[in-house]
């Protein structure tokens, strides 16, 4: 059943054309414009193109504020008048939440990959094992997805979650220094390193694209996979207060 659910939930998400918009041809459009600044620059730190680490950036930047869709389905079908027709429905409502966030994982993991796809054809970005890129967006994008099940779910008030979503994505951002370096020191290089889900799936990624820094690769990977397994835990309680 939640198979066959998750199905028709992605099938809604695939209508929703201005969020197609928003998280495919915007990016696609910064990388573009982005690159054609940078020209032919290489990153001297990292030994790519900063045409390549633009489209990292951009790919992970979005995909950081992918949990709406979850936000916004949970909250659609199982928090408002529509929640009657819901459990009306022969499943229970936990089954129809997990279904929201398979789906909206796996159009996120889409999302994402046809811009990968697409910067590899078309700006001939060295993004290194294509199946390895997708395991990283796929590990990431649950993770998202998870964190903001709990907000949805945790937070009594939504506009309070959607700000706490909102602060969420930029709070990543500046620790992944995509807008300005943090200071020097043992404490900044952690939290640009391993505290934030942007920083983790770039360190993976940027070691396939190098082939260098596989330990750190290997470290972010396991952040990732625990920080999923106890927002997963945290995601069902919240559930069970809320859902049952």
């Amino acid at each position: 059943m939640i198979v066959r659910s998750s199905y028709f939930i992605l099938r809604r998400m695939l209508r929703n054309y201005i969020g197609m918009v928003i998280l495919l041809v915007t990016p696609i459009a910064l990388i573009t414009v982005l690159g054609m600044i940078a020209d032919d620059a290489v990153n001297e730190s990292l030994g790519i193109p900063i045409q390549d680490e633009i489209a990292v950036t951009m790919v992970f930047a979005f995909l950081m504020f992918g949990g709406f869709y979850t936000m916004e389905y949970i909250r659609g079908d199982l928090m408002t008048s529509m929640k009657w027709r819901m459990y009306s429905l022969p499943y229970q409502a936990h089954k129809h939440a997990y279904s929201i966030l398979i789906s909206s994982s796996l159009f996120n993991v889409l999302q994402s990959f046809i811009i990968v796809v697409y910067t590899f054809f078309v700006y001939d970005v060295h993004w290194g094992n294509l199946a390895f890129v997708l395991l990283t967006l796929l590990t990431v994008s649950i993770l998202i997805q998870f964190l903001f099940t709990n907000l949805v779910l945790g937070v009594n008030n939504y506009k309070t979650a959607e700000r706490l979503g909102t602060g969420f994505g930029l709070v990543c951002l500046m620790l992944a220094e995509v807008w300005f370096p943090l200071p020097e020191g043992r404490l900044f290089h952690l939290l640009s390193t391993y505290s934030n889900p942007f920083s983790l799936g770039k360190n993976m990624i940027f070691a396939n694209m190098t082939g260098e820094n596989i330990d750190k690769a290997l470290i972010s990977f396991l952040i990732l996979i625990t920080s999923s397994i106890l927002l997963a835990i945290s995601a069902a309680y919240f559930g069970r207060r809320k859902l049952l």
